[in-house]
């Protein structure tokens, strides 16, 4: 006979035999929780040092602020006057240390400033202007045959200026110094001159560097000179002329700037 009976349902299951049971695949479940628990480690290690690093670096900088702060308040105190003579030695020790410091920042300043193709002159530098005859209220200008300078209207850098006509050299080297004096009026008895000078205890005047002269044949005549000159720290150099009172003040420049 044939079977005409058809139906969508698929047929149950067959019962499973006695002592069966289905097979497990195959796992690394002990590898598994082996390389996490060597995971969880590896962060908890990473975290620890980090944090370890920190603390140690922050405690160094701590110490590090602490040391300078107490550095500057010795300063301070050498600057007051507070730490006595006995001290000195010490000062002067802290100022050399300072000052070598300065000298390497300003050193990296420059370096950086050749890098990124900006103005990299940081050396010392100075070009002054002659003071007028309305700042000149005492005539100094009149009693001496040095030229006085405008500090407002003249750039110092690393240069000072002392007693309104002497240039004094913090930072010893060879500098390129120049200087231009403009003559209004003639002298009968002498010619036009001027000079750059430095302070020098045997000569009377100081000791002359570098002179130059001119004719006046029209209303003006102009004296210039420069030169390179190696100059010592806290050696201080000054302009003279003929006589200051022929001098045209509105045309008087002085300067120098340090080559090496």
């Amino acid at each position: 006979m044939i079977n005409t009976f058809h139906s969508s349902y698929n047929p149950p299951p067959v019962p499973p035999r006695a002592r069966y049971s289905k097979p497990q695949p195959v796992g690394n479940t002990s590898l598994v929780k082996f390389l996490s628990v060597m995971l969880l480690l590896l962060m908890i290690l990473t975290f620890g040092g980090f944090l370890y690093l920190f603390q140690k670096l922050n405690v160094q900088l701590q110490g590090s602020y602490t040391e300078d702060m107490r550095s500057l308040q010795r300063l301070q105190d050498c600057a007051d006057n507070k730490m006595g003579k006995d001290s000195m030695t010490e000062c002067g020790e802290l100022i050399e240390k300072y000052k070598a410091v300065i000298e390497k920042v300003s050193q990296a300043n420059e370096k950086l400033s050749k890098l990124i193709g900006g103005p990299h002159f940081t050396g010392p530098a100075a070009h002054m202007t002659a003071l007028n005859v309305l700042k000149d209220k005492t005539s100094d200008f009149l009693k001496t045959n040095r030229l006085l300078w405008d500090k407002e209207h003249s750039l110092l850098q690393d240069v000072r200026l002392i007693e309104r006509d002497k240039l004094t050299i913090q930072n010893p080297g060879i500098y390129f110094v120049y200087s231009q004096v403009t003559f209004s009026k003639n002298s009968l008895s002498t010619s036009l001159k001027q000079s750059i000078r430095t302070v020098d205890p045997k000569i009377q005047g100081g000791k002359e560097l570098l002179k130059s002269f001119c004719s006046l044949q029209s209303n003006l005549c102009t004296a210039s000179m420069a030169g390179v000159i190696h100059l010592e720290k806290n050696q201080q150099l000054f302009v003279t002329v003929t006589n200051t009172s022929l001098v045209n003040r509105d045309s008087c420049n002085f300067g120098l700037f340090k080559l090496r």
